[in-house]
């Protein structure tokens, strides 16, 4: 644990040192839900996440995040293509590959979701924590530098369903260059 903390604190500064346009942090909260978390104690996770934001067109933006869940244990890594439909509000639809470390998932993933059931549901030996997943949601800019958003990720169907609901606070170390363009030629 102490590791990830380690490496969080090495990415955030030696990236924004370097890099400071496009980088950023944001603090998530996510209301996990389905049939794979079914019998856990903590179904939300506080996601403290690294991301970064780069330019593709005038309303089109493409942003690779990471982070780290406290409570339900999940490190989600996500790319998503943001689209802005005003100059506040932008919609945006990615995907990602969530690690799931909490021990009632991990359970539910090698087949002992229902009691006397030692093998996976469909039929393989041991099950995956990691998975693959969309998601889609909103975004409201509330400064150049606050960023509210809003996030539904799609991770699993079917009888053995797992997903969740993303509320989150983002702030950006640096100003696009369309923001700085724009200051110029005020």
């Amino acid at each position: 644990m102490k590791k990830i903390y380690s490496l969080m604190v090495v990415a955030i500064l030696g990236t924004t040192t370097m890099f400071g346009q496009g980088f950023g942090a944001s603090l998530d909260y996510a209301m996990w839900n389905g049939a794979m978390i079914e019998d856990s104690e903590t179904t939300g996770s506080t996601i403290l996440a690294v991301n970064y934001t780069h330019n593709l067109s005038e309303k089109m933006d493409l942003v690779g995040s990471v982070g780290y869940g406290m409570g339900f244990e999940i490190i989600p890594m996500k790319a998503a293509l943001n689209y802005g439909i005003t100059n506040k509000l932008s919609a945006n639809l990615g995907m990602g590959l969530y690690m799931i470390s909490d021990s009632t998932y991990e359970a539910n993933a090698i087949g002992v979701h229902e009691e006397g059931d030692d093998h996976d549901h469909d039929g393989e030996e041991g099950g995956s924590t990691n998975e693959f997943g969309i998601n889609l949601g909103l975004s409201y800019q509330v400064t150049s530098a606050i960023t509210l958003g809003f996030n539904y990720n799609m991770i699993k169907s079917g009888d053995y369903d797992f997903n969740g609901m993303q509320l989150g606070l983002s702030y950006a170390f640096g100003t696009k260059s369309s923001d700085k363009d724009e200051s110029k030629n005020k």
